[in-house]
């Protein structure tokens, strides 16, 4: 078994915010001997590194009103997200392709869902020097 067989990337897309902010969101997908788990992480970058990452072909995170819902989607809610001042649910959609996408809750729905057990979102701030 190679290491790609083991460890690989899922859903991956570039999230902007309102306030400018730029996130790339990976999904880390793990199958090994029955140890089998996915993890989203979301990388704080810079304008310049979003700009180069959509231009070498990452897309734009979807954003929509609602959870997706239809037969064809196998749909998985996430984590939440938070962000100066702005949440999203994320949700794991997949049919053909396999995608995060984000609905946007209110700060109150944000916390009551986190206080109900629902996991915030992995966020990894990088320093660039």
């Amino acid at each position: 078994m190679s290491m790609g067989d083991v460890v690989s990337i899922g859903a991956n897309c570039i999230l902007q915010t309102r306030r400018n902010g730029f996130f790339l969101v990976v999904e880390i997908e793990v199958e090994a001997n029955g140890v089998e788990f996915e993890e989203f992480v979301f990388i704080r970058i810079s304008r310049r590194e979003a700009r180069v990452l959509l231009n070498a072909g990452v897309e734009l995170c979807e954003i929509v009103s609602s959870r997706p819902r239809s037969d064809d989607l196998e749909v998985e809610f996430i984590c939440v997200f938070i962000v100066d001042g702005e949440a999203f649910a994320l949700f794991d959609v997949e049919d053909n392709v396999d995608r995060a996408v984000f609905v946007p809750i209110t700060l109150a729905q944000a916390r009551s869902l986190i206080n109900r057990g629902a996991r915030r979102c992995t966020v990894i701030n990088r320093r660039v020097m």
